[in-house]
């Protein structure tokens, strides 16, 4: 990996759509090759189904580091069982390996999911329980990510959250980084101890900001994933 692109495999959070990854990419140095798994957002998948969809997209020719955001870490973890020999390194943010908090999805499930999803898109929510202070061109980029997946393909990832099944054995000892969002009100520090069950390698790091830190903070969020590959190839890596 000394002088060659480094592939980064982006997997997204709830939304599916890979949107808020773009502020983020920006942030990236061109001695990283990201390349972003965008869930289909017509059609409900159920958690295998997002499972193969992402095994079918890993690269077979070259090196690359799995990234997974929030509601994809079980994804990853699932991926991880049977990991890729070319699997250099794991990075896992603001994620879990079930859900934290089954009391939100359980009120969440109480309400028509229309309903839910116009709400959680509002400025006030999604600042609340997401973004907190970023800026609004973050905020309209979350909406418009929202806005673009169909209510029941959505309504269907809140389904498989609150029925993940327990997290399998991994077989993958390589190294993991998770990054944490210090103010993160939707998944609580506790996740990142669980997780670190499962991969004792995993480092923990904790970048000021909300729960999708990437968007919200993506300069940050940039170094930290900048920092993580330039350990693994023991070259520089700046932006």
């Amino acid at each position: 990996m000394a002088s060659q692109q480094t592939t980064l495999i982006l997997l997204p959070g709830l939304d599916g759509t890979g949107l808020v990854f773009e502020p983020l990419l920006e942030h990236l140095p061109s001695t990283i090759d990201p390349v972003i798994v965008r869930y289909p957002g017509d059609t409900p998948m159920s958690f295998q189904e997002h499972i193969d969809f992402a095994r079918m997209r890993l690269p077979e020719d070259k090196p690359f580091v799995l990234l997974a955001e929030s509601f994809s870490g079980p994804i990853g973890l699932q991926l991880l069982a049977d990991p890729p020999e070319n699997l250099v390194g794991v990075i896992f943010v603001a994620t879990f390996e079930r859900y934290p908090k089954p009391f939100l999805l359980d009120l969440a499930r109480l309400l028509p999911q229309g309903m839910l999803l116009r709400l959680f898109a509002t400025s006030l929510l999604c600042r609340l329980f997401c973004l907190g202070s970023a800026d609004r061109g973050a905020v309209a980029l979350f909406q418009k990510a929202l806005a673009s997946v169909k209510v029941s393909a959505l309504s269907q990832r809140l389904k498989i959250l609150a029925e993940l099944p327990p997290p399998p054995e991994t077989s993958f000892s390589g190294p993991c980084l998770y990054l944490q969002a210090s103010h993160d009100r939707l998944v609580p520090e506790r996740a990142a101890t669980r997780l670190q069950r499962h991969l004792s390698q995993m480092q923990l790091e904790r970048i000021p900001g909300p729960h999708i830190i990437l968007l919200a903070r993506p300069e940050e969020g940039a170094r930290a994933i900048c920092n993580f590959i330039n350990s693994l190839s023991e070259q520089p890596c700046t932006s």
